[in-house]
């Protein structure tokens, strides 16, 4: 076989392995691509009430190299308990020595609990006072620069009206926005002022006949990377009954923390992605790899959902993959959150992700967080650059 039939026949081979339909010239969410994961069945945290978004960083110049971020609720509902805490949602921290642990909750004044008890657990990031930060904290994404950690973050509010949303004299619904926050340990947290982002429409306005969410606006769920000199941002938001919660993008060049160094680049009628809620980004090589969880098949609210991967060279325009199915032991998974490392010469993409306890009745809340992975093979990647280019560049 000569080099060019070499080089075509792997082209071809990587195609399959990316689980193609050959009578397709590209992929969409239906396409299942369960296959292509590897799944330990073990679980990373769990024994907890209700947490979930798990962002993991590799930190090799500290003691304990992979450190995390997840929220929702530790021992009790809405953190009940938890001594001079406000709100419902917030975010924890984790530490582990290996990427499968034992992994180590932050508990307090510089403490790690090593035993799985979620009671002993404390928030790094809670709910503020204020009408844009009193009731949640939650979907944290983390990206180091120096030795630096800046957080975006997803934060709610009760709005100019301070009265909680459905309650008697409510006028404004939920107020849902970006909040941002630094810190040299990963514990303590210096906040930004007001939001980092935030759809001004969005302000003391009643909400939209579909739910709490605002018109074109409720921006939340941010993931965060930091290349080419900027802090780039994906978000999901309302787009109207259509394209749903759409993933949407802003960049910064300036201040992290700083409101009015912040643009939207794509949000409003024209999202990057519809129907693509709980985005997370990471970038491996050339592509950009993104993760939602969005309906793909059936009517039940959650079990409908699968995680879906979307690849993209720009970050604007996206070319979806196809879906992966939950684990034998779950009625459904959720909000993934991606990591991209190098191990025995080769690049690795893991994906954490959460477990729905379901059951009858149905239980929406999550019980465990676990991780699969796969290797990204450089001709499947090329494979995939090329689909994206035949999709975006090539018309």
């Amino acid at each position: 076989m000569t080099p060019a039939a070499r080089r075509a026949s792997a082209f071809a081979a990587a195609l399959a392995a990316f689980a193609l339909a050959p009578a397709s010239p590209a992929p969409d969410r239906q396409t299942d691509r369960s296959a292509l994961w590897t799944r330990a069945g073990r679980n990373v945290i769990a024994g907890f009430r209700n947490m979930y978004n798990l962002h993991v960083l590799r930190v090799p110049d500290r003691a304990f190299p992979y450190r995390g971020w997840f929220f929702g609720w530790a021992a009790s509902d809405c953190n009940r308990g938890i001594p001079g805490y406000r709100g419902c949602d917030a975010v924890f921290a984790a530490r582990a020595r290996a990427l499968d642990g034992p992994w180590q909750v932050y508990a307090d004044d510089g403490r790690w609990d090593a035993t799985g008890s979620p009671a002993l657990w404390r928030p790094v990031v809670s709910p503020d006072d204020t009408w844009f930060d009193e009731w949640h904290n939650g979907d944290p994404s983390v990206a180091r620069v120096g030795r630096t950690f800046y957080m975006a973050y997803s934060a709610v509010g009760h709005n100019r009206d301070r009265v909680p949303a459905g309650a008697p004299g409510d006028r404004d619904g939920s107020l849902l926005c970006i909040r941002g926050a630094a810190s040299e340990d990963g514990v303590h947290w210096r906040r930004s002022d007001r939001p980092i982002l935030l759809h001004a429409p969005d302000v003391g306005a009643p909400t939209v006949s579909e739910g709490d969410a605002h018109a074109f606006g409720s921006y939340h769920r941010p993931t965060l990377l930091r290349e080419g000199g900027r802090f780039r941002l994906w978000f999901d938001y309302w787009a109207g009954r259509e394209k749903g919660l759409a993933m949407g993008y802003a960049e910064n060049r300036g201040d992290f923390l700083n409101a009015h160094d912040w643009r939207v680049v794509r949000a409003d009628d024209d999202p990057c992605l519809a129907q693509f809620p709980n985005p997370d980004v990471v970038r491996a090589g050339d592509l950009l790899h993104a993760f939602g969880d969005p309906a793909v098949d059936g009517e039940h609210p959650w079990r409908s959902r699968k995680i879906v991967e979307a690849v993209s060279r720009d970050g604007l325009r996206w070319l979806v993959l196809g879906h992966v199915r939950p684990d034998a032991d779950a009625e459904a998974i959720h909000v993934p959150e991606a990591l991209v490392r190098r191990a025995d010469g080769r690049t690795v993409l893991d994906l954490f992700y959460a477990c729905q306890v379901g059951g009858a009745p149905y239980d929406y809340r999550y019980d465990r967080i676990r991780r699969m992975s796969r290797t990204l093979d450089t001709v499947g990647e090329r494979g995939l650059a090329a689909l994206w280019d035949g999709a975006f560049v090539r018309r």
